[in-house]
């Protein structure tokens, strides 16, 4: 898929109606700066549109998409490499949109501690981490050829980075409460580990239920990898808890900052790594 052949055709076919920018992009109710940007390969039309602006330029989809006629000697086999080639740039745009989005988030946390300096360490490393990830995610290219892990790497790969949460989860320093002092005094803080019911007790929620949902996941990921291929539907269960799981053990910071630790940046990144591992041990099923 190349926008820049895509809009050259795009540009010769409206010509040849008679068109202009404007009154073809009112046909098929988009911009005329939307069909600018096609005509001059800034842009590819979305997916919902395709159909209908094939049709007001008298062509194919197919050959929207391959920015060409088809011929007889062409055309065998054209429709698969068109669809291919519209996968691959799907998730070449996914895979940039997420690049862009950590690579912001990394630099929002890198900023932080100049405002809060008592996060500087935790919110440093997980916005080195973020913004590293992010300048790969959004600079390297998509390929068929990319990460070909087996997916038992994967999973084990899953599986082992949910056992280093659990380690860090057990450590005892893995959750600072703040408890109030009686006037004049200032506060004082107590450290627990993620599993201390204490937490719970003292209103400080997300640890304690992120450790139970770690336990949990970890045993679901050694099920699914026991049962193999017939695990289709438990695997996908498990990506969606490992998400849900690392978004609740990044919830300490709504307490405020100063409940924010090392251990529990850390925590959410292996999470988070799991959960990626995972989604790739699935899409290889």
């Amino acid at each position: 898929m190349d926008p820049v052949r895509t809009g050259k055709f795009i540009l010769q076919l409206r010509k040849e109606h008679g068109l202009t920018q404007k009154e073809l992009a009112d046909k098929i109710s988009v911009t005329d700066k939307a069909v600018s940007k096609w005509e001059c390969g800034r842009g590819f039309p979305d997916i919902g549109v395709l159909e209908s602006l094939a049709g007001e330029l008298g062509t194919s989809v197919t050959e929207l998409v391959s920015g060409e006629k088809s011929t007889p000697e062409t055309i065998r086999g054209q429709s698969d490499d068109v669809l291919i080639e519209m996968l691959l740039y799907v998730k070449r745009m996914i895979r940039k949109t997420i690049g862009t989005l950590m690579l912001t988030a990394g630099i929002v946390m890198l900023v932080m501690p100049l405002y809060y300096a008592g996060i500087f360490l935790p919110m440093f490393i997980g916005g080195a981490i973020l913004t590293i990830g992010g300048v790969f995610m959004f600079a390297s290219k998509f390929s068929t050829k990319s990460y070909r892990l087996p997916k038992s790497v994967c999973e084990f790969v899953s599986l082992g980075a949910l056992a280093a949460a659990l380690v860090l989860e057990a450590l005892p320093n893995g959750v600072i409460l703040w408890w109030a002092a009686p006037p004049g005094e200032a506060p004082h803080a107590t450290f627990h580990s993620w599993f201390d019911p204490t937490l719970y007790g003292a209103a400080m929620f997300p640890p304690f239920i992120t450790a139970l949902l770690t336990i949990a996941v970890t045993v679901l990921s050694v099920i699914v990898i026991i049962a193999g291929k017939r695990a289709a539907k438990p695997q996908n269960a498990l990506f969606v808890c490992l998400i849900v799981t690392a978004v609740i053990s990044a919830c300490p910071v709504l307490y405020g900052f100063k409940h924010v630790t090392v251990i529990g940046v850390l925590i959410t990144l292996m999470l988070t790594l799991s959960a990626i591992f995972r989604a790739a041990a699935n899409a290889k099923r």
